[in-house]
Order: structure tokens, then C-alpha cells, then sequence
């Protein structure tokens, strides 16, 4: 009976609350071209009430305030308007004359505040819904290529890598990638996931990329840059939309190698939104990818200039397997000591050594270069009062993609989901959420390969001979026939490979399967990577309570849960715990009338695997001589731990090869580099090659640690009579304790030097540590966007990054040409009643020296010049819209880094329902 009361007594309250509201409706439309407006804000002058324009421009808002009222309509790109209502007796029909977008754009990023991108302290650039629709790129991570100080690594369709101000590289562990507030790395590897598990093209509202060091505001580990993603909210971005793109790739032009035949390309996209009521809402996204991925196919010789059919030590960029090799004259004193007789051929060559590598297998056909990538995601929200909403959200991503590192990854099957609840206030938020992986039946190309060709036919065995004896036996009877060198070595080759497990055949797949399903602690080369990440953090902005200056405050934790069975990392026993404890304080200021701004933070990291906590420092300066002309200066200091990987990888990346974290408890118990010292490779290879011990130089270790950056920028930007805007700047970085690779080798169980001859018995690091001296970057920037009136805008930018005192004993991943131009240039509505429109693309690289960390490849980038374009026609009654375009028009294939797949022209056609 009590609990019937309480009912009634809340249903009262519903009603009675109801009586008292009063219902505003009405339709939002362009001025232009009729279309309803979608997403346009309408709020009562003076209160917080307030709701969206749906999908059709339609809107309905329930208020308490007795009329008359005033209704403040506004959206970017349009200019707003105050509409006087008197009474709700009919529905409201309201025009928006479209304005100005240059220089109104806004960013939150920059200070973790609403402000004007023109005024920001740092170095920002931006990407917004509208810019997705309009872009000729098949997606957002492919338009991030083109923004000013960005560079981009294409492992594959599905796998892109980004950073800014020269560290490029395939997984950059200095980057981070936020969205929705979550940190996107892979709780294991460290690394943004790119497109994994992040907004669907759909779903994307805003897309901001901070240049440079950005661990002030957003943790360890932003040395390279941020970048801050941002989900369309479903109480603002209502309805059903769809985008159906089909294309074909793989088009050959007659100059590039493509081993693929054309292609079709697929990707689908589906969101839909709706607010129930005005306190609920939810959305739930879907995008399917599939094509025929792009096949690296560099058949350089990473063991010298030959190829493989010149050079009998031949190990291909792209050629998986040829890493075993050892030196025959072993096998050549073997045989002369049988047959004394064969002294005329053996000692010739005994005089100086004789490698041969085992016999690899190209990429195509090997890895399996059909590209999947199939990402859902749902997100519910509701509205406790008008200042305070619940949050809760799930994103799952699964795929077949392939990842360029010390070697290729086919990352098969994957999974990777990530989760969160928040609070969200005006002035506050509380956040809770985890991500979690699953590594799938990750192929490691390299070691699988050398697996397989040992599977098939050891290298060596003293009791039944082997693949090294077969193949000297044949070398020499050649020899006798009087061949010459060069054929009698294609011939031995020939023979010891008869019967090999060829590319596609019963044997191979079965060899294959049997090794890539084999954990590597057990002797093969699976990941068992199920590693997790638990985050929560809160922020709070004291603007309501201090009023003579801006504070913003917070605190985070952090917990990455390491999980690889010992395949990843030393965690054979149970899982590996590393927590992350953090606080940071911003104090904001405006003097001079508010002409100038003034702002500092501190950051407070620690991280449990290191004993020392950091603190991190950003101190800015923004002066607005004239109206909307600003010059910037900011100072920042940053410190970045280790990633996991840095300091506790323990990952087989070959055949007696290894890449390696830098912790020295990990260096000494695991590798036993206290009892038998590493010497650095190349002078391995020089003593191979000489005998002269004296040769070898040791590699000198230390525990790794944090590195840090210090960073000055001095910027200008400005709008002129909003037409233009422009904005140039330049930056000098100073980089202390810089983490870069080495490799290395040491000869385990014996400390006789004479053991690096033979490559079975010495074993092969890749090490992260600290280089010793101090190493500056610097660089300069300059954009101009101009609108050139009917809708026509036209964009142009320039960057270009340095780096001084290299320390030359390390692999710094500072990959990057003397300079890059972007252009773009389109139009977003032309004709009767604008249904037409397109837009252009153009970047140019000239040509640069790339380095694969991991020993993987080095060498010449040639020079790109990429266009993309697009034409669209609108379908206004069916609220729809049809885009044929291309990417890489031209068809000239290019690459973004050695190791990685040459990248050609996709053609396609899409329909887009219910797009802006």
C-alpha cells in the first residue's frame, strides 16, 4: 500500500510538472536552399533550457519561464538570430542565413577550456563533421595526412600511425589518441590503435591534433602530440544516417609492381540517434571495412647491394626468412678434411667468409592481404538535471589488419573493446572506464617464416645432415663441373630448396598453422596478449567559485594489467601490475582588458615501475594587439616513462632474435648480459667479416629512464576581414635522456668471442635506452585559408622539421622529409539550390631516409605528390547524396615509410543518406 502511494504521489509530481511547462515547436531551415537544418541550437536567452534541431531542422522545447521569451538560434556557418516568442500557439518556422566559418571555429583541447581555435596558447589544428562530408579522403584518419605539422605512417588499409614534428614512425608510443575522453592505446603495446577502435565516420562531431609535447594536460607519453577525438552527442545529432561507399583498388598503371589484380573495396557506415525524452538519449554506430589490402613488396637487400640472385646472403626488406644465414666454410673444412682432393676448390674460398641466408618468402601470398575491419559502438545519456548528465558507452573493434614494427604483424582476429561511465557537469566530470585486448592469432612475418623453413628442413644437424650441408655439397659438385661462383651458388640453392614448402601448398599451410599457433614461450610465435587497462580520473573548474582567476584541477589513476602468458613480456608466472597516479593544476588569467591571456599547468606523474615521480610544466602567453590578431609564446616542459614496451618487451621478432624493453632487471636475468656482455651488431658483422677481434665494441647499458623535452613556440595567427586566415609559427625543442633502439648481440653460455662467427649460437637484441647527449629539434610552420565568397574555400599549409646533435648510435625513429605541402581547394554548395559541390586534395613530400626501428629496413622514401577528389550531387527530397571520387587519382603509387606497402588509387562511388 505504501509503495502504490509513493507511485501516485510521483506521478502527481510528472503531471503537475508537465501543466506547468509549456511546448515551443518549430523548423530551423537554410535560407539558401530550404534544407532543414539539423543540430542547430536553440536556447532560451538568460536560462539554461535549451534542446537541438533533429535530423529535418524540426525542434520542440518544453520551458518553465512565462512568455514573452527569447530564443537564441545558432550553428557555425550560420549566422545567429534572436527570435521574440510570445505564446506557444503554432510552430515557429525560422530562417538561418548562412555566414562566415573562417576564424569562428573552437577548440577544447588547448586548455581543456571552450575557446577560439585563433586564440589558442599552442599550436592546434582541427577537423569537423562538415569537413568529413566534404573531404574526397574515403575517412578522417586519411584527412589527418593532410593537416599542417602531421605526419602519418600507412601500414596497411586498416592501420595508420600518427605524429607530429618529425618522430614518425608505425606505432608511436610518444603520440596519444583520445576519444570521448579515453585514452586509445593498446593497454599492452602502448601504442594508438588508429582506427581500431575509434569513432566511426559517422560519429565523428570534432577532431582536434596538438603539435609537440602535450604531457601537461594529458600525461606521460605526449612528447609527439595529442590528439583528442570527440562523438557526436545524441541528444544534438538525431536520427538515422547511412553511407555506403564501393570502390575498387589495386589498378595497376604499368610502373609500379602490384602483385593484386583490381580490387573491390567496401565500407559501410550506419549511426542512428535518437533523444527519447528530454533527459534521454542514445546512439549506436556500426562501420564494416573490407578490401584487398595494399602488399608491401621492397625486395632491398637489408645484407648488402646484391639481390637475391647476385647475392647468396641475399635477405629481402619484404622477404621473410632470409634473417637465418651462417657462414658455410664450416661445412667447406668439413668436406675438405673428407676429400683432400677438393683443395683447389675449397681453399679459394676458404680465404675470407661465405654467408648464406635460407631461402624467404615474399608478403604476397604469405600474409593473407585481405583486409577486415568491423567496428559497433553504443552510448546512452541521461540528463539528471540541466547542468548534470550520466554517461555510459561501449566501443568493440575486431579485424584482420597488417602493422609495420621490427617486422611484419598480421594482426588476425583481433579484438580490442573498450568501455566507460562518466558524470558530466558544466564545471566538472567523473570518469571511469577500461579497455581490454585480445592479441587473436597475431602472424609475426619474420620469425614464422625462418619457423617454417626449419619446420621443413633444419638448417643443420649434425646426425642427418641438414639444409647448410646439403646446399655446400651441391655448391661444390657445381663448382667441380666448372660453373662459375655465381651459378654454382643459384644451383646449390636450387637443390637444397627441392621439395620446399612452396607459397600456398598443403605442406606450407600446415607448417604455418602449426607455428603461428604455437605460443612463443612454447616455440612458436603466437601472442597471447589479453593485457588490460582500468582508468579513472575527475576534473573540476573553480570558475563558479573564484572569480579573479580561472582554475582547473584533477587527478588520475591509472592500472595496466600485462597479460601475455610470456610472450610479450616477462609475466610467466602471473600477470604484470604498473599503475599510474597523476594531479594537475592549470591557473588561467586575462589582463589588458582581456587583450592578453595568461596560463601555467603542473602536472604530477608517478609511475610504480620507476622510483622517481615527474613534474611536468607549461607556462603561455597570448596577446591580441588588434581584433582577431594573436601572438602566441608557450613554454613546455614534459616528461614521458617508458612505455610498457620500452622497458619490459620480451618479444621474439626472429630466429634467435629478440626485441627488448631496457630495464636492467630484465637485461641481466633474462638475457644475462651481466655474465656475457652485448656487443653492438654492426660490429658483430664487422668482425664476421674480418676476423679481427678487436673489431667487436661493447655495448654500454644502463637502466632505462624517463627522457624529457623542454619546448618553445612562438606563433602568430589572425584573421583579415573574414576572408582570411593565416597562421605561421616556429618551434626549438630540447630533448634530454632521448629513448631510441640499439642493436645489439651476446653469445649466451660462453663468453669466447669466437662464437659470433656462427649465427646459431649467438643471439640478436633489439634494446631501447637512453641515449647519452642531448638532442634539439626545431621547426617552422605557415597556413592560409581564404574564402573566396559562393561557398569556394581554398587552403594552402607548410611545415618542415629538423633535427640537430643525432646520436648516431641510435635508432630515434625522426622520420620525416625537409618539408611537406598540403593544399586544398572545394566548393560546399554550387548551382540551383546548391546541390552540387567538390573538393581537391594535393600533398607533396619530397623524398627522405626512413629507419624501421627493430633493425626491420632503412633507406629512401622516394617523393609523393597525392590528390584526392571529389564530386557530389544532392538529392534534396530523398535526403540524400550520391560522391564519385578517387584517391590518388593519378594512380602513382607511393609509400610512406621503407617496409611499408606502396599505396595506389582507389575509385569509388557513395551514397550518403541524411549526411550535412
Amino acid at each position: 500500500m505504501k509503495v502504490t502511494k509513493l507511485f501516485l504521489l510521483i506521478l502527481f509530481l510528472m503531471i503537475s510538472s508537465g501543466l506547468n511547462a509549456q511546448m515551443i515547436r518549430g523548423t530551423i531551415r537554410s535560407s539558401a536552399t530550404q534544407e532543414g537544418l539539423s543540430a542547430v541550437s536553440v536556447k532560451v536567452k538568460n536560462s539554461a533550457e535549451g534542446t537541438y534541431s533533429d535530423d529535418r531542422g524540426r525542434f520542440q522545447l518544453s520551458i518553465k519561464k512565462k512568455f514573452p521569451i527569447v530564443l537564441i538560434v545558432s550553428s557555425i556557418g550560420f549566422e545567429a538570430r534572436e527570435i521574440d516568442v510570445n505564446s506557444s500557439a503554432g510552430p515557429i518556422d525560422i530562417m538561418l542565413t548562412p555566414g562566415a566559418i573562417l576564424g569562428q571555429e573552437v577548440v577544447v583541447s588547448a586548455s581543456r577550456v571552450v575557446q577560439k581555435k585563433l586564440s589558442s596558447p599552442v599550436t592546434i589544428e582541427q577537423i569537423s563533421s562538415k569537413d568529413i562530408s566534404n573531404s574526397p579522403q574515403l575517412n578522417y584518419m586519411d584527412m589527418i595526412q593532410g593537416l599542417k605539422g602531421v605526419d602519418v605512417t600507412v601500414s596497411s588499409i586498416g592501420f595508420t600511425s600518427i605524429s607530429t614534428r618529425g618522430f614518425n614512425t608505425s606505432g608511436n608510443t610518444n603520440f596519444t589518441q583520445i576519444v570521448d575522453g579515453m585514452d586509445n592505446q593498446a593497454p599492452g603495446l602502448n601504442f594508438p590503435l588508429g582506427s581500431a577502435i575509434s569513432l566511426t565516420q559517422l560519429d565523428v562531431d570534432n577532431i582536434e591534433v596538438l603539435s609537440g609535447a602535450s604531457s601537461a594536460l594529458y600525461g606521460s607519453r605526449g612528447l609527439n602530440g595529442t590528439m583528442v577525438m570527440t562523438g557526436k552527442d545524441p541528444f544534438k545529432y538525431q536520427g538515422l544516417s547511412v553511407l555506403v561507399t564501393q570502390g575498387v583498388n589495386h589498378v595497376k598503371n604499368g610502373n609500379t609492381y602490384d602483385p593484386v589484380g583490381a580490387s573491390p573495396y567496401y565500407d559501410w557506415a550506419i549511426r542512428y540517434a535518437t533523444k527519447i525524452n528530454e533527459k534521454m538519449a542514445f546512439k549506436v554506430n556500426g562501420q564494416y571495412t573490407q578490401a584487398n589490402d595494399w602488399v608491401a613488396t621492397d625486395s632491398t637487400n637489408k645484407n648488402g647491394p646484391g639481390t637475391r640472385f647476385t647475392d647468396p646472403n641475399y635477405n629481402g626488406v619484404n622477404f621473410y626468412g632470409g634473417a637465418t644465414n651462417a657462414d658455410i666454410n664450416p661445412f667447406l673444412q668439413g668436406a675438405l678434411a673428407g676429400d683432400p682432393s677438393l683443395a683447389p676448390l675449397i681453399e679459394p674460398l676458404l680465404a675470407k667468409p661465405n654467408y648464406v641466408s635460407r631461402t624467404g618468402y615474399p608478403e604476397y601470398g604469405y600474409l593473407d592481404n585481405k583486409a577486415k575491419l568491423l567496428k559497433v559502438n553504443a552510448e546512452f545519456r541521461y540528463k539528471i538535471n540541466p547542468k548534470l548528465e550520466a554517461i555510459v558507452s561501449g566501443t568493440y573493434g575486431t579485424g584482420n589488419i597488417v602493422y609495420t614494427n621490427d617486422t611484419r604483424y598480421q594482426l588476425k582476429n583481433f579484438k580490442v573493446g573498450q568501455y566507460r561511465a562518466e558524470l558530466k557537469s558544466n564545471n566538472w566530470f567523473v570518469r571511469g572506464y577500461t579497455t581490454s585486448e585480445n592479441s587473436g592469432r597475431t602472424i609475426i612475418a619474420g620469425p614464422t617464416s625462418q619457423y617454417i623453413n626449419e619446420g621443413w628442413k633444419t638448417s643443420y644437424d649434425g646426425a642427418t645432415g641438414g639444409w647448410y650441408p646439403e646446399y655446400t655439397g651441391a655448391l661444390l659438385e657445381a663448382l667441380a663441373g666448372g660453373t662459375s661462383i655465381g651459378d654454382a651458388h643459384l644451383a646449390a640453392r636450387a637443390f637444397a630448396d627441392k621439395g620446399r614448402a612452396e607459397l600456398g601448398s598443403a605442406q606450407f599451410n600446415t607448417l604455418k598453422e602449426k607455428v603461428s599457433n604455437t605460443p612463443i614461450s612454447e616455440g612458436g610465435t603466437l601472442f597471447l596478449d589479453r593485457s588490460k587497462l582500468y582508468n579513472a580520473e575527475a576534473q573540476y573548474n573553480f570558475a563558479e567559485h573564484i572569480k579573479f582567476i580561472n582554475i582547473i584541477a584533477g587527478v588520475n589513476w591509472r592500472l595496466y594489467s600485462l597479460n601475455s602468458k610470456n610472450t610479450l613480456f616477462p609475466d610467466k608466472d602471473k600477470p604484470i601490475n604498473v599503475k599510474e597516479y597523476s594531479a594537475y593544476l592549470q591557473l588561467a588569467k586575462k589582463l589588458a582588458a582581456d587583450r592578453l591571456s595568461l596560463s601555467t599547468s603542473f602536472r604530477y606523474d608517478k609511475n610504480t615501475l620507476f622510483s622517481s615521480p615527474k613534474v611536468t610544466s607549461r607556462a603561455s602567453a597570448v596577446y591580441e594587439p588588434v581584433k582577431e590578431n594573436f601572438i602566441r609564446f608557450s613554454y613546455q616542459n614534459a616528461y614521458s616513462f617508458p612505455s610498457n614496451i620500452q622497458a619490459l618487451q620480451n618479444t621474439l621478432n626472429g630466429y634467435n632474435s629478440y626485441s627488448s624493453g631496457g630495464s636492467s632487471l630484465l637485461l641481466n636475468d633474462n638475457y644475462q648480459f651481466n655474465k656475457y656482455p652485448p656487443y653492438t651488431l654492426e660490429s658483430v658483422s664487422a668482425y664476421q667479416q674480418s676476423g679481427d677481434a678487436n673489431q667487436l665494441k661493447r655495448f654500454e647499458y644502463n637502466d632505462i629512464k624517463p627522457q624529457s623535452v623542454n619546448a618553445f613556440e612562438l606563433g602568430y595567427a589572425a584573421l583579415i576581414g573574414k576572408r582570411v586566415m593565416f597562421d605561421v609559427l616556429g618551434y626549438f625543442s630540447t630533448w634530454k635522456n632521448f629513448i631510441g633502439y640499439a642493436n645489439v648481440a651476446n653469445t649466451p653460455g660462453t663468453n669466447d668471442v669466437t662464437a659470433f662467427k656462427d649465427h646459431s649460437t649467438y643471439v640478436q637484441y633489439n634494446i631501447a635506452f637512453n641515449g647519452g647527449q642531448t638532442v634539439n629539434t626545431y621547426g617552422y610552420a605557415a597556413s592560409v585559408s581564404v574564402d573566396m565568397s559562393h561557398n569556394f574555400l581554398a587552403k594552402v599549409n607548410y611545415f618542415s622539421d629538423h633535427i640537430k646533435n643525432k646520436n648516431n648510435s641510435q635508432i630515434n625513429n625522426f622520420n620525416t622529409p625537409n618539408y611537406h605541402i598540403n593544399m586544398e581547394f572545394g566548393n560546399s554548395g554550387f548551382g540551383k539550390k546548391q546541390v552540387w559541390s567538390f573538393g581537391t586534395t594535393l600533398r607533396y613530400k619530397p623524398g627522405y631516409f626512413y629507419v624501421v626501428s627493430g633493425g626491420l629496413a632503412e633507406g629512401h622514401v622516394p617523393s609523393s605528390a597525392v590528390i584526392d577528389a571529389q564530386v557530389s550531387y544532392k538529392l534534396i527530397k530523398a535526403r540524400s547524396g550520391i560522391r564519385l571520387g578517387a584517391t590518388n587519382i593519378t594512380n602513382k603509387y607511393y609509400s610512406t615509410g621503407v617496409a611499408n606497402p606502396n599505396i595506389g588509387a582507389v575509385y569509388y562511388v557513395t551514397y550518403a543518406y541524411n549526411i550535412l
